[in-house]
């Protein structure tokens, strides 16, 4: 067995965008190839989420037909039972994923083998009180702190692992894992990361100093992020899918390394350059 095989798969689950006519037409045939292997395999819509979490114990990886938006919704689900992804790309951008539709025939029968090597990424956890509850809201991303419908600006009270770094007046706060450094963290100005660093990043945006600047932060730092008492109200986001409005005096604790989402690559690690560079040129 060389560096990169691994045991074969025994189950597959299979999500795809519930959107995409293409994408479901795909999993279904995928599921019949999988199963005439010998193999067992189930399919979802991405949607069916008690479904999922259900039956995701049962499976060695889940196979994932979308765009970068569908894999972090289904990256929390997956992370806390250590269920790798393999992405095929079904969206715009695709960070994330490792295949596109074309090469799914030709090359997945060689993750199915064990032929690959495991992507580690490190994620995000929010912690906050909401209606009389504690909440736990897992991010691949990033997770945000942002002004409401308001137009004013928020003032966020910084403190990192205890020790007070500042208060900042902006229109939100950016605190992003390095997967999530490409996406809103770089809009805002914030530095890019390589995908397999541990380190997060805090990023103001729009802030009213210009003293205010990203801060790239060690693997197990903790960040409470707290509205001030005369605050305007904000919104709390975790990877742009999961909101919740906030009042000023509100808190958020963020854990960085809480998790890791796994992702099955053949790809040698430095084709992150080339995607970059590729994304980047596009937007350009």
């Amino acid at each position: 067995m060389s560096e990169n095989e691994r045991p074969a798969m025994r189950s597959l689950g299979i999500v795809y965008r519930e959107r995409s006519s293409d994408a479901a037409a795909l999993a279904f045939t995928l599921k019949e190839r999988i199963e005439g292997g010998g193999r067992t395999a189930w399919v979802a819509e991405r949607d069916d989420e008690p479904f999922i979490v259900e039956h995701l114990d049962a499976i060695d990886t889940l196979l994932v037909l979308g765009g970068d938006g569908t894999i972090l919704s289904v990256a929390r689900l997956c992370a806390p039972q250590q269920i790798p992804i393999l992405g095929v790309n079904f969206g715009r951008v695709g960070f994330l994923t490792e295949l596109e539709p074309s090469e799914v025939e030709e090359k997945l029968p060689l993750y199915l083998a064990g032929d690959y090597w495991v992507d580690e990424r490190a994620m995000l956890e929010a912690e906050l009180a909401v209606d009389g509850r504690r909440e736990r809201h897992l991010a691949l991303n990033d997770v945000v702190l942002v002004r409401g419908a308001e137009p004013r600006v928020i003032h966020i009270r910084v403190e990192i692992d205890g020790h007070l770094y500042n208060t900042t007046a902006a229109d939100g706060i950016i605190i992003s894992t390095a997967t999530g450094s490409t996406a809103y963290n770089l809009a805002a100005g914030g530095p890019i990361l390589h995908p397999q660093v541990r380190s997060s990043v805090v990023t103001p945006i729009a802030p009213h100093l210009a003293a205010d600047r990203s801060l790239i932060l060690e693997p197990r730092a903790v960040i409470a992020l707290r509205l001030t008492d005369e605050s305007a109200p904000a919104v709390l986001s975790a990877d742009g899918q999961i909101n919740r409005d906030l009042p000023a005096g509100a808190e958020v604790v963020v854990r960085g390394d809480a998790h890791v989402t796994k992702f099955l690559r053949r790809r040698p690690p430095t084709y992150f350059y080339r995607i970059l560079s590729a994304k980047l040129r596009d937007n350009l």
